[in-house]
């Protein structure tokens, strides 16, 4: 598997998304379930295969215990933001962020947070420097700021004070 990944192309790619394919349909076929839908929902986050991820994320959510559903969503939210999907991200974060405390809260701040702010950038990009980025610009600084300050949060690799810089520098940018 790790020889797989030194390669590189049309090829390389084809080949990963055939293997992607079967590890869907195995997870379907190999007993099946929702721990089977969960490993297979998990995998695809983690190798970048987001529509996979959040279609079995989807799928297992509302068949699981209510402690088991909200890591699972605060999972879909991710997929979601790493999908480009960032209004569904912030959308499925926002629930986090109004019904649960502690880690699984600050957690949907920052996916709530980086969602808003990738979503400005795209903005920025297209040209849209109005109202609608700046406002996006400034929540998803506050959801930043309240990640940053919740007790649960802990920022090791600094990732999230970086973003809060790219936010000010964007703030600049939109006027």
């Amino acid at each position: 598997m790790i020889q797989f990944f030194a390669f590189r192309g049309p090829k390389a790619a084809l080949m990963l998304l055939c293997a992607l394919g079967a590890c869907e349909a195995a997870g379907t076929l190999a007993g099946g379930g929702s721990q089977s839908d969960y490993l297979v929902a998990r995998q695809a986050l983690e190798t970048g295969s987001y529509d996979v991820a959040i279609r079995r994320y989807a799928r297992i959510m509302d068949s699981v215990d209510a402690s088991t559903s909200t890591r699972l969503q605060l999972e879909y939210a991710h997929a979601l933001l790493r999908g480009n999907r960032f209004d569904e991200a912030v959308d499925a974060a926002d629930i986090l962020v109004q019904r649960q405390q502690g880690s699984i809260h600050a957690s949907a701040l920052a996916v709530r947070g980086t969602a808003r702010h990738e979503a400005a950038r795209a903005r920025l990009a297209a040209g849209q420097r109005d109202a609608v980025t700046r406002s996006l610009l400034l929540a998803a600084q506050a959801d930043l700021a309240a990640y940053a300050a919740s007790g649960a949060a802990h920022d090791e690799t600094g990732s999230m004070q970086a973003r809060a810089q790219m936010i000010l520098t964007d703030l600049a940018a939109a006027g």
